[in-house]
C-alpha cells in the first residue's frame, strides 16, 4: 500500500504551550476543525494520516521491543538514548515518551473516525471499512500500549478539551485487553481478507485475526489463541524461500499480514534501518552511508543457530572491524544498500505467517496437543533445511518453540515480550549478563527486576495529569 503522503491537519497537534502528547486533541493546521470531517475524502484523509503515523512508530518499534531483549544489543562508541534501553535502566524522564504519545496520537484520529462517520454521506461498504480499519488501529495501539506500560487511560472518544484529557485515569490492563479484543472483533466482521492495487496494506481481516491472537496469547488465553489462529492457517501461503522474506523487492510477499509500509525516493515516507542498524565502521560493505550500530545482534544470538541453518547467514551479516576485537552481527533483514540517509523502502513486519503458525504451535502445545504442535514448528525449521522435531514432551515442545520464535523472528520486535509472556526475562537476561560480563563490562549497567516487564508512565504526562499516578513499580 502506498497510501502516501498525508496532510498535517491529520496529526494531532498541540493549541496550548506546554501540553504532552496525550492531551494534543484538537487536530488543526490550517482549515478549523469545525469545517474539517464533513465529508468522505476527509474520513479517508485522517485514515490515511493515521496509517502513516505508524512509520514513525516502527521506525523506532524495535528500541523498545527488541533491544531489552539478549537478541540485539547498542553497540557503538555512544550509546546515547538507546543505553536505557539495552541495560533495562528504563527512566520516566527517558525515551519512554516516544512509544506513549506516537500512540496517543494515532489513537486520536482513530477516535476522530469512529465519533465523526455516522455524521457524514458515505457508502455503507465504504464506512464498514473504514470503522473497521480505525478499530483496527486503535486496537493495534493499546495493544503496544498495555505490553509497554500495563494500565493505560483507555480514550475511546474523541477529547475536545483539554480539561476533559485531564480527567482520565489508567484503565486496568485487563480492561485494556477487554477492549482490544472488542475493537479486533468488529474489525474482522468489517474488513476484507484482502486489498488490492494501491490498497494493498491496508488492514485486513486476516490481520485482525492474527492480532487478536496474539492478544489472546499475551494474556494466556490458549483456548481462544488456538481457535482464531486456526482462521488464519489457510488463509496465507508459507514463502519456501528464505532468500523472498524481505528487503524492498519483496515487501508484501505472500507471508505478509500487516506491514508497515515505507517508500523511498525523497518524499519523506522511508526508514532510517540501514542507517540506525548497520556496524559502524562497515564503509560501502554494507551500506553506502553512514552507520550506527543501534540495534546489533548479540554473539548469544548468533551462537544459538545451528550449523546448518539457512537462517544464520540469511538473517545475519558479520562484520569484524580490524581495528579492534569488536564482531558485528547485523540484521540482513532490515539492512540495504540505501544510498540516502533515512530514505529506506523496505517494509516492518507487524505479522507475518511465521509468526501466526509459531503462535498457533504455542497454543496448541499449551492446549495439550503436542504432536500437532510439533507439525507447525517444524515448517519454519525444514524451510530453513532443519530436520523436523517429533516425539518431544510437552515441556520440551515448549523449549523448541521458545528457540524458533527467537531465531524465526529474530530483530523483529517479539523477542521482549515473549520473555514476558513465559516468564522468562529475569532469569534469561542474568544469564545473559553472567555469561558476556566478563567479554563485555558494559552488562555491568544491567537493572535485572520483575518490574522491567513494565516501563515507567512518562513523568512528563504524570506532571500534567497527577490522575496518571501512582507510578508502575520501581521506578
Amino acid at each position: 500500500m502506498h497510501l502516501g503522503k498525508y496532510i498535517t491537519i491529520l496529526l494531532v497537534s498541540c493549541t496550548a504551550t506546554g501540553c504532552s502528547s496525550f492531551v494534543d486533541i484538537t487536530p488543526q493546521h490550517v482549515i478549523p476543525v469545525g469545517n474539517y470531517y464533513k465529508t468522505e475524502a476527509d474520513i479517508r484523509a485522517t485514515l490515511t494520516g493515521a496509517y502513516g503515523n505508524l512509520r514513525d512508530i516502527y521506525n523506532g518499534f524495535w528500541i523498545h521491543f527488541e533491544l531489552p531483549s539478549d537478541n540485539t544489543q547498542v553497540f557503538t562508541e555512544n550509546e546515547g538514548s538507546y543505553g536505557e534501553f539495552d541495560w533495562l535502566t528504563f527512566r520516566s524522564t527517558g525515551g519512554v515518551s516516544g512509544p506513549w504519545n506516537q500512540a496517543y496520537r494515532t489513537i486520536a484520529s482513530a477516535n476522530i473516525i469512529l465519533d465523526r462517520i455516522d455524521g457524514i454521506t458515505i457508502t455503507d461498504e465504504l464506512k464498514k471499512q473504514y470503522t473497521g480499519e480505525a478499530k483496527f488501529l486503535r486496537a493495534l495501539m493499546y495493544f503496544n500500549l498495555v505490553r509497554l506500560f500495563g494500565d493505560v487511560p483507555l480514550v475511546l472518544k474523541e477529547l475536545l478539551t483539554e480539561e476533559e484529557a485531564y480527567t482520565y485515569r489508567r484503565t486496568s490492563a485487563e480492561a485494556v485487553y477487554a477492549q482490544i479484543e472488542k475493537d479486533l472483533l468488529d474489525a474482522i466482521a468489517m474488513l476484507p481478507p484482502k486489498f488490492t492495487g494501491v490498497n494493498v496494506g491496508r488492514a485486513t481481516s486476516g490481520a485482525a485475526r492474527s492480532l487478536l491472537g496474539k492478544a489472546y496469547l499475551q494474556q494466556k488465553k490458549w483456548e481462544a489463541a488456538e481457535a482464531i489462529l486456526a482462521e488464519v492457517i489457510n488463509a496465507y501461503t508459507f514463502e519456501p524461500d528464505l532468500t523472498k522474506l524481505f528487503g524492498p523487492a519483496n515487501d508484501n510477499n505472500s507471508e505478509v499480514i500487516f506491514s508497515i509500509q515505507y517508500v523511498a525516493g525523497g518524499i519523506g515516507l522511508g526508514n532510517s534501518f540501514a542507517h540506525a542498524f548497520a556496524p559502524q565502521k562497515s564503509g560501502t560493505s554494507v551500506v553506502s552511508l553512514g552507520a550506527l550500530s543501534n540495534n546489533v545482534g548479540t554473539q548469544d544470538l548468533y551462537d544459538a543457530f545451528e550449523a546448518t541453518d539457512l537462517r544464520k547467514t540469511a538473517y545475519i551479516g558479520v562484520f569484524k572491524d580490524g581495528t579492534n576485537p569488536k564482531i558485528y552481527y547485523w540484521s540482513k533483514k532490515f539492512v540495504n544498500n540505501v544510498s540516502v540517509l533515512n530514505d529506506g523502502g523496505n517494509d516492518w513486519p507487524v505479522i507475518r505467517y511465521a509468526d501466526v503458525l509459531l503462535m498457533y504451535a504455542e497454543a496448541l502445545n499449551q492446549n495439550n496437543k503436542t504432536e500437532e504442535a510439533l507439525t507447525f514448528i517444524s515448517k519454519t525449521r525444514v524451510r530453513a533445511k532443519l530436520t523436523p522435531l517429533t516425539g518431544l514432551s510437552k515441556a520440551d515442545t515448549q523449549l523448541a518453540l521458545e528457540k524458533e520464535r527467537r531465531l524465526e523472528l529474530c530483530y523483529e520486535g517479539h523477542r521482549w515480550h515473549d520473555l514476558i509472556r513465559w516468564g522468562k526475562e529475569v532469569s534469561t537476561m542474568e544469564a545473559f549478563q553472567t555469561k558476556y560480563r566478563p567479554i563485555d563490562p558494559r552488562l555491568s549497567n544491567m537493572s535485572i527486576t520483575a518490574d522491567r516487564k513494565l516501563m515507567p508512565v512518562p513523568f512528563r504526562e504524570i506532571n500534567l495529569n497527577p490522575l496518571l499516578l501512582p507510578q508502575n513499580s520501581g521506578y
